[in-house]
């Protein structure tokens, strides 16, 4: 499970090479990565998003590598996305949503992915139950 950094601590960013070309990702403004064939759409916080020539399990290696020196927010939900899981805003196993809200401020905006049933089940039981008042 991921542990808040300290104020001091700042997560680093994502690093990924292909050939003559370099691909630095800024974590902390990252919200998910979604797969797209052979190809990843990486969508910021701000709104801004750009793809990179690199299927999802690429992406999903680093972030295998990069938890051995360091934890990090982010979770492979299903075959389509990797979220950053302080993002998330809400989950609805009924309506098949997950929402991430982008930014904390009164202008922030959200996101809403289409997942499946028994992976918001999954991404629920991750959830320690510290955290949640259950009805």
């Amino acid at each position: 499970m991921y542990t808040m950094p300290s104020p001091t601590e700042t997560l680093p960013r994502l690093c990924l090479n292909l050939h003559d070309e370099l691909y630095l990702i800024n974590l902390e403004q990252t919200l998910y990565f979604m797969a797209d064939d052979h190809y990843t759409h990486v969508f910021y916080a701000n709104g801004a998003r750009f793809m990179l020539p690199f299927g999802l399990s690429r992406i999903e290696e680093r972030f295998i590598q990069l938890a051995n020196h360091v934890s990090h927010p982010f979770k492979r939900l299903g075959r389509k996305y990797i979220v950053n899981t302080l993002a998330i805003h809400s989950i609805n196993i009924t309506k098949q949503t997950l929402t991430l809200l982008a930014g904390g401020d009164k202008e922030s905006k959200t996101q809403c992915l289409q997942i499946s049933k028994p992976v918001l089940r999954d991404l629920l039981q991750t959830i320690p139950a510290d955290y949640r008042f259950d009805e």
